[in-house]
């Protein structure tokens, strides 16, 4: 009876395990084993956000196919036009030089034209590099800049009127000096002033802008309207901060010059439907023009603060900037339909 009990308690463990005694043993010392392994660096896979790496690569032959058609062409006009300088020649070498000299004219503007414009690219991605490093070491209390960055700064605005500003400012300042120090530095005998200068700007073109808006009946005259100012005002923005005119826009600025058009040409469809349906009177109609061209000029000033933004190396110390100028161009246009108002009278 005791075998036969010592059979039926190993019975149901052999079946409960499916396999030998020794081969369980090793199978879970082996589990232990690769348990109590410690994980590696190499084999923890970091998660990667949504979206990032879903599309291949970008391959560079479209844009090389580009080059190669712009050198193509380029080398098929000149080739034509040295065909006509010998041309001419035959007929008349005073005509020959003088499309020669044309030529050459045009090919040596071409150059400078494209050399300019590279200046111009390299300035504005070297002040989106010092803004980005000034950014990250604000992040960090006590972080201090690299050696050359007020070197760079200080090479970004050379050959402008602001040169000797920036020298004087940058003056006395060395590795010892945290980044929140020359932030401050520059910010009080810097950029200040100029900060003064551009939001003065931004708000008289702001309520131009919204003025303008307010008095055209027109939707095609709104959209020009919105389109030649708003530029206008980037560029003169650009250039109290001593920056390049052209391609400071770039795809952010030209996103927020289409959201402005966009609002110029929505509200009027919404305008001239409200007024089939809904408004008769003068008064309305009216209100609903001005509405239309406060709107304008808070999307304007939102525009030129994103701009002044974009042009300082270091960022604003006060974000209520944008809130201030808004309240003062509302003030504005209200006192300059009330005077219109009055004198209509």
């Amino acid at each position: 009876m005791s075998t036969d009990r010592t059979s039926l308690k190993d019975g149901p463990r052999i079946l409960e395990s499916w396999e030998p005694e020794s081969q369980s043993g090793y199978a879970d010392a082996i589990v232990v084993e690769e348990v109590e392994q410690p994980i590696r660096k190499s084999e923890v896979v970091t998660p990667m956000p949504a979206g990032l790496a879903n599309a291949p690569a970008l391959s560079l032959w479209p844009r090389r196919m580009g080059y190669l058609l712009l050198t193509v062409a380029l080398g098929g006009a000149a080739l034509e036009w040295g065909q006509w300088s010998i041309a001419a020649w035959a007929w008349s070498p005073l005509a020959g030089v003088m499309t020669g000299g044309l030529g050459l004219l045009m090919a040596g503007t071409g150059l400078l034209s494209w050399r300019a414009l590279r200046n111009q690219r390299l300035r504005l991605t070297a002040l989106e590099q010092l803004r980005r490093e000034m950014r990250a070491a604000l992040r960090n209390p006590g972080e201090r800049l690299a050696l050359d960055w007020l070197k760079r700064l200080q090479q970004l605005h050379a050959d402008t009127p602001l040169a000797e500003r920036m020298d004087s400012a940058c003056a006395g300042l060395d590795q010892s000096y945290t980044a929140e120090e020359v932030s401050r530095r520059l910010n009080v005998q810097f950029y200040q002033p100029l900060d003064v200068l551009a939001r003065r700007l931004i708000r008289n073109e702001a309520v131009g802008t919204g003025m303008l808006v307010a008095t055209s009946p027109w939707v095609s005259v709104d959209l020009m309207l919105v389109i030649w100012r708003n530029i206008r005002m980037m560029q003169r923005v650009a250039t109290c901060y001593g920056l390049p005119i052209g391609q400071l826009g770039r795809w952010r600025l030209a996103r927020h010059v289409l959201r402005n058009i966009a609002l110029a040409g929505g509200s009027e469809m919404a305008i001239g439907a409200l007024s089939d349906s809904f408004l008769s009177g003068l008064m309305e109609k009216l209100a609903a023009r001005v509405g239309q061209g406060i709107g304008i000029s808070l999307y304007s000033s939102r525009l030129g603060h994103f701009t002044l933004d974009l042009c300082r190396a270091v960022p604003l110390p006060d974000k209520s900037g944008l809130a201030e100028d808004n309240r003062g161009i509302i003030q504005r246009i209200k006192d300059r339909l009330g005077r219109a108002s009055d004198d209509s009278l």
